[in-house]
């Protein structure tokens, strides 16, 4: 609502609860996930600004599958493209994106392409999540007395879970290419966090989709949250240890938030007169100093 991107990700091994946390149970109040809690707030905000703002929310969901990224809203849309300009930052060309206008309506993009994210069973998991998948809402603002405008990106981040082939149980074929395909990509994103903990030169954001899409949200205009689950069985140990000093290492990196605003013409002049009024009284000034 302050024309602030914020990013919140899950990070933890297979089976440990990040799309539980994300999604939860909607219809139950102790169990609804972080997303569904997201959309209740923000349309409960709204109606409470002030009448001369005027509001509009969108939002996209995809996935990075096999390091290609894909539009959960249009199954068509298999291997988009990532763009960048100064303006509008990094985004994913041609995805899909959905006006909504109540809790009910972006409920129902999420619930869309929930469905048709990828999931497959191992021995950890009956229903683990083989992509990474990133729903996002927009907001945006504009005074209609000013003319000023403000927008901020909301990014929900469900990795997919860092996993052992040992006890997943995968052997073979595409189960093995999306395993190591996820491993990669989350390797990467530790090398990421690595080096911007570290002051490194060469932060390689463009070694994997994932960290390409992330690069703002890891030490840029970005408030980010990382969630992290470890599972509770003693099996786990060590990737749970891991899961953790992962988070510590995170929690290092300091990201510099500017809001996203963009004053009007009428604005600008009024700030334009008031500075030549000032710079005309300080003139004066100095004239009858010397």
């Amino acid at each position: 609502m302050q024309g602030i991107n914020g990013t919140l990700f899950c990070y933890g091994q297979t089976s440990s609860g990040k799309t539980f946390t994300m999604e939860g149970v909607r219809e139950d109040n102790n169990l609804k996930g972080i997303i569904p809690r997201m959309m209740e707030y923000i349309c409960d905000l709204i109606p409470r600004a002030s009448s001369d703002i005027e509001f509009g929310v969108k939002c996209q969901f995809y996935q990075i599958y096999n390091e290609k990224i894909q539009d959960l809203l249009d199954t068509r849309k298999t291997d988009l493209s990532i763009r960048e300009d100064k303006t509008k930052g990094i985004w994913v060309e041609d995805c899909s994106e959905v006006y909504v206008t109540s809790k009910e309506e972006m409920y129902n993009v999420f619930q869309c392409g929930s469905n048709n994210r990828t999931v497959s069973a191992t021995e950890m998991n009956k229903g683990s999540s083989r992509s990474h998948s990133l729903f996002s809402v927009t907001l945006f603002q504009r005074n209609t007395i000013t003319g000023s405008t403000q927008s901020a990106n909301l990014y929900f981040v469900d990795l997919a879970g860092s996993e052992k082939m040992s006890k997943t149980g995968i052997e073979g074929g595409m189960g093995l290419k999306e395993a190591q395909n996820i491993n990669k990509s989350l390797m990467t994103l530790g090398m990421v966090i690595n080096a911007l903990t570290e002051g490194a030169s060469h932060i390689p954001f463009r070694d994997s989709k994932l960290t390409r899409v992330l690069q703002e949200s890891l030490g840029g205009n970005s408030q980010t949250t990382l969630i992290i689950t470890c599972s509770p069985s003693m099996l786990n140990q060590s990737e749970s240890l891991s899961t953790l000093r992962f988070g510590q290492r995170a929690k290092l990196i300091k990201n510099k938030v500017v809001a996203n605003t963009q004053k009007s013409a009428k604005e600008l002049l009024i700030q334009l007169n008031k500075a030549n009024l000032k710079i005309k009284q300080l003139e004066n000034i100095i004239g009858k100093i010397e």
